[in-house]
């Protein structure tokens, strides 16, 4: 089921989303071109082995659109702290640059000490795993400081900022944005006993404090809003009133990070998982969120029911995560009359490839009018009976129209080929 909490609404319970944003841009659809900055160093951090690393990422940024303060995406890839890499991003990155993003795709530390005996993602123990979330979430807070070091560089803004991350790099991007208070730093990211392998100790030392030692003495790492794509968190309790905005996507049934409660691989290999911490994923976090007020529109849940590891429709997931940040900053009543509430007929499939059936059909020839995430009209035609065909429209989010308490009128479609 699909029970995504979108509206536009009350944004002015978000002070710093009120900055200066240029909401003539739909930031969903392809209306630039792009340039970007790759392998720009950020900072330098220790590894798991005491290792220097360096830290770097790519930015992409829109051409033409002429905006002084570009809202900002983060975009944190996954690969389970063992082998993804920020190029696994660029095509979203240039896909929200043409959209009127500038997007930042973001190396951060990764691996662990394994049992000895097998290879990652064998962990030595639980601790290993949580430190290595630790550190990533150090990685990603220097990340927001550089950026927002450079906004006049980038013409970026410094509050409309979304982290957006994907399985291992959505835990990252959930401990960023909520791990804020020194007292929550858990006590295995302290000193703690050495890791012994082949007779040899290997110490694992104090991390650090929650905020780690990048880019400080400036700006702080305070995000909007984050976008959480088969994520979890350490410890669900640390969403609290007041903190970002947040949108979760998860399969009911993923195996390897559980929508539930429980260890990562909990369901593909349990000599892995046994090594592993408890982790709220998706569905857990849901059932902690309904006790919290989120302002209207900033929290959205987009489950799905399945048994895999995956966006199970990446375009349509992925264009519905980004019309939820817009709105965030730019929310739909610009330019846009508030849609009515309509329960029939209804329009499907949904996301689509262009061709939608309507159910129940409808009764004689009745126009329509398709608006895109401005407002603008993009296509007008009439239905007949029980088939629209939208399919030269580009991917976006779109509305369709044809006058208030008419059969279609406000409701909402995502088109992706």
């Amino acid at each position: 089921m699909n029970r995504t909490l979108l509206a536009a609404a009350v944004f002015s319970l978000f002070p710093v989303a009120l900055m200066a944003q240029d909401c003539s841009i739909s930031f969903v659809n392809p209306d630039f071109g792009f340039r970007s900055e790759p392998d720009l160093v950020y900072g330098e951090a220790l590894a798991y082995n005491g290792d220097p690393v360096e830290l770097a990422l790519t930015l992409f940024k829109p051409v033409g659109d002429g905006q002084l303060e570009r809202p900002l995406a983060i975009l944190l890839h996954g690969g389970w702290f063992e082998n993804g890499e920020r190029q696994d991003m660029y095509g979203m990155c240039e896909t929200l640059a043409k959209a009127g993003w500038a997007a930042a795709a973001v190396s951060y530390r990764q691996q662990f000490y394994s049992d000895g005996v097998h290879a990652m993602p064998w962990a030595y123990d639980s601790a290993e795993v949580g430190r290595t979330i630790y550190r990533a979430m150090q990685d990603v807070k220097g990340a927001v400081r550089f950026l927002k070091g450079r906004h006049g560089l980038d013409s970026t803004s410094t509050g409309n900022i979304i982290l957006v991350g994907f399985t291992a790099g959505a835990f990252a991007g959930l401990e960023a944005a909520y791990l804020t208070e020194a007292g929550q730093k858990p006590g295995y990211c302290g000193a703690i006993n050495d890791v012994v392998l082949n007779a040899m100790n290997h110490p694992r030392p104090d991390l650090g404090p929650v905020e780690g030692d990048l880019n400080l003495g400036g700006f702080d790492a305070s995000v909007l809003g984050v976008v959480s794509f088969m994520g979890a968190i350490t410890e669900k309790a640390w969403i609290t009133d007041g903190g970002p905005a947040l949108y979760l996507y998860h399969q009911t049934g993923d195996p390897m990070v559980a929508c539930d409660r429980q260890r990562p691989y909990w369901a593909i290999n349990l000599s892995i998982a046994n090594h592993y911490p408890l982790m709220d994923g998706s569905c857990s976090i849901d059932a902690h969120a309904q006790g919290l007020s989120f302002p209207t529109g900033s929290y959205a849940f987009n489950s799905y029911s399945g048994s895999a590891h995956i966006l199970h429709d990446p375009m349509a997931v992925f264009l519905d995560a980004v019309s939820w940040g817009r709105n965030l900053f730019c929310p739909m009543t610009v330019g846009l009359a508030q849609p009515e509430e309509v329960h029939a007929p209804v329009v499907f499939p949904n996301p689509t490839s262009g061709l939608l059936q309507v159910d129940p059909p409808l009764v004689g020839t009745v126009p329509y009018t398709v608006r895109d995430a401005m407002g603008r009209t993009v296509q007008v035609g009439q239905v007949t009976g029980n088939t629209m065909d939208l399919g030269a429209l580009p991917d976006g989010v779109y509305w369709l129209h044809n006058g208030s308490g008419a059969p279609l009128q406000g409701q909402r479609v995502v088109i992706a080929h």
